[in-house]
């Protein structure tokens, strides 16, 4: 029993170890699609990002190549991600849970009106938001991801409320849609 404890010890630190030093992403992307695998696009996602946003904003993509309701459950709850790629239906859902940073102010929601929508989230005085913002922008719309010929049809990009890093996630977005 003892060399099974010292075992897991061992093992921890290693893990514990494994992580220092690794520099920290100045804008960290996720990705999950319901209809294809954003892993295919990532790494030349994440390339063509870096090259247009230059060396001053470390850039960070990470795709999870299948669809799966809980892991995006666990990128929101975690806090970690900058920007979130996702399906249209998940980013309404989680938009009525307040979990977006309204667009408006950085781009034009005329530009992109299937991402404008009320939140409806109820508020603490139990009062319900109907006013209506950008929340999301196409993938489809994006000349980065044309250019990449990954174009989902309801795929959308969208800052978390939880963001770090709120001016280069939008820094990136305006990247992205040039």
């Amino acid at each position: 029993m003892k060399a099974y404890g010292k075992l897991l010890l061992v093992i921890f630190t290693v893990f514990m170890l494994a992580g220092c030093g690794k520099e920290k992403p100045d804008v960290s992307i996720f990705m999950m699609d319901d209809q294809s695998d954003p892993a295919a696009v990532s790494e030349q996602l994440e390339k063509t990002l870096q090259d247009k946003l230059g060396p001053d904003l470390k850039v960070q993509v990470i795709a999870s190549p299948l669809y799966n309701l809980e892991k995006l459950m666990v990128e929101y709850a975690a806090g970690g991600n900058d920007i979130i790629l996702l399906p249209e239906g998940d980013m309404k859902n989680y938009g009525k849970m307040g979990a977006h940073t309204p667009l408006d102010d950085y781009f034009d929601p005329k530009k992109y009106p299937s991402g404008v929508f009320a939140s409806k989230e109820v508020k603490d005085d139990k009062t319900v938001d109907n006013t209506e913002h950008l929340y999301g922008i196409p993938v489809k719309d994006m000349k980065v991801f044309q250019d990449l010929k990954y174009t989902p049809d309801k795929l959308f990009v969208t800052i978390p409320v939880s963001a770090k890093h709120v001016d280069n996630a939008v820094k990136a977005i305006k990247a992205l849609t040039e």
